[in-house]
């Protein structure tokens, strides 16, 4: 991984691309860097991606072989099968359902956003494989760009003084989703970022990782999100189990490599506490999670009257209860993307006020449920269980890291947890998360299978 490439060799790299694939390759880019600083740009990069994906793959990927990679891909494949079963729901829906729960077209949109994730992998793996640790770059250039431009309009001072601080992203479960993404990462690759360079640059990349931990954190914690805070706890049990795996099966490593790398990390993590203890993190997590008592008892069994539930985990519980009796009025299809904040306003069992709070159910996975019923779930999750399949097949083959393959099944843990509790799928920022993340990971997947682990 290099930071800084020659202008003159990505230069002589791109003049060797085709019209349509530097228009991928900048749309790629401007896509992973512009979600946060620049969300038009993003939108548009989006759609021009697609665009040139579709001239790749099915124009000139005829003579290329890319057709053939695109349209023998498994994840695309699940992708295309979705995009056929919304379709042919949409025309059921329109026949089937009462006249005032009506699906959204911006929702079904929404659970076709899968493809991207194919689209940045195809972009990372194969048309800008050299530069795949770069485009990865790009996106925490973005998320430091965005901070940077935050300041002075006061969520630093919030966030100081221990209030609750969502940073202007959405909501402070989203801020929390962007930072926990990002210290996984860090996590994973510090060693990567801190040994592949030169001395002058090892010079300045320890205290430039260190104080990047401090303040992900700091805006972590500041977002106050128990969700987020046992997805990272997921993550790293998941993250040390795998590494305490890898370590067994590498024990000709000499010594004094395993030596340094603990010292490395002993210091860090010793730097990182002490930073810590300076932002009064310990009575700021105490506050997290000390707001609500939890008892199951009052959302087990349906009420006759409207409940208004006041807490976090009242407001799940209470609504996933309700989603089980639409689920089963409509088990195979559902009731059709976006539908569910028609449900809300229809049921007898939430109250006028709750009804214009809320119109989603915290959970990507029952939001699935009720919009496509058990037969468009089942597709979407044959797409996650495929990527974990492909995850273990390319690290086992030799085409993904060991510090990638950390990585993946950490942040699968963690992107699972927190989908538990927020309906993260209906949102642009998941969207891009899911994209730029999962996109990463199923690279290595998708590269030819006789290219070894890239570096």
């Amino acid at each position: 991984m290099t930071c800084f490439p020659q202008f003159s060799t990505f230069v002589s790299w791109l003049s060797l691309k085709s019209t349509a694939e530097k228009l991928f390759i900048a749309a790629l880019a401007t896509y992973i860097f512009f979600y946060l600083p620049a969300l038009t740009a993003y939108r548009g990069a989006e759609s021009a991606m697609i665009l040139a994906f579709v001239w790749l793959a099915f124009v000139s990927g005829r003579k290329t072989g890319l057709r053939s990679l695109v349209i023998h891909d498994p994840l695309f494949l699940a992708c295309t099968i979705m995009l056929g079963f919304l379709a042919l729901a949409r025309l059921w829906y329109s026949s089937s359902l009462p006249s005032d729960i009506e699906p959204g077209t911006r929702e079904t949109r929404y659970f076709l956003k899968p493809i991207m994730v194919f689209l940045v992998a195809l972009g990372m793996g194969v048309i800008a494989r050299p530069y795949r640790w770069h485009l990865l770059l790009l996106s925490a250039l973005g998320l430091a760009t965005y901070f940077l431009t935050t300041i002075g309009t006061g969520y630093w001072t919030q966030a100081w003084a221990g209030k609750r601080t969502d940073f202007g992203i959405h909501n402070a479960q989203h801020t929390a989703m962007f930072c926990g993404a990002a210290l996984i990462g860090l996590s994973c690759f510090t060693v990567r970022i801190v040994t592949n360079h030169s001395s002058r640059w090892h010079r300045v990349a320890i205290p430039l990782v260190v104080l990047t931990f401090a303040v992900l954190t700091f805006v972590f914690i500041s977002a106050q999100t128990r969700a987020a805070w046992l997805g990272i706890l997921i993550a790293s049990i998941l993250a040390l189990a795998v590494a305490g795996s890898l370590v067994r099966k590498n024990r000709h490593r000499t010594h004094g490599q395993k030596s340094r790398k603990a010292i490395f990390f002993l210091t860090l993590l010793i730097l990182f506490g002490a930073g810590l203890s300076g932002l009064n993190a310990p009575e700021r997590i105490k506050t997290t999670f000390s707001n609500h008592d939890f008892a199951l008892a009052p959302y087990i069994t349906l009420q006759d009257h409207t409940t208004n539930p006041v807490s976090s985990h009242g407001v799940r519980l209470f609504s996933w209860r309700v989603a089980l009796e639409w689920l089963k009025e409509r088990p195979l299809m559902g009731w059709g993307p976006g539908s569910v904040d028609d449900l809300i306003d229809e049921s007898e069992f939430f109250s006028d006020s709750f009804k214009k709070r809320f119109g989603h159910l915290h959970n990507s996975f029952i939001e699935s449920l009720i919009a496509n019923g058990l037969v468009g779930t089942a597709i979407l999750l044959a797409m996650i269980v495929w990527l974990g399949i492909a995850t273990f097949v390319a690290h086992r083959k030799g085409q993904m890291p060991n510090d990638v393959f950390i990585f993946a099944v950490s942040f699968f843990g963690f992107w699972i947890t927190i989908n538990l509790f927020e309906s993260y799928a209906l949102y642009t920022t998941g969207h891009y998360i899911n994209a730029v993340t999962g996109g990463f990971i199923y690279s290595f997947c998708i590269q030819s299978h006789d290219e070894e682990a890239s570096p």
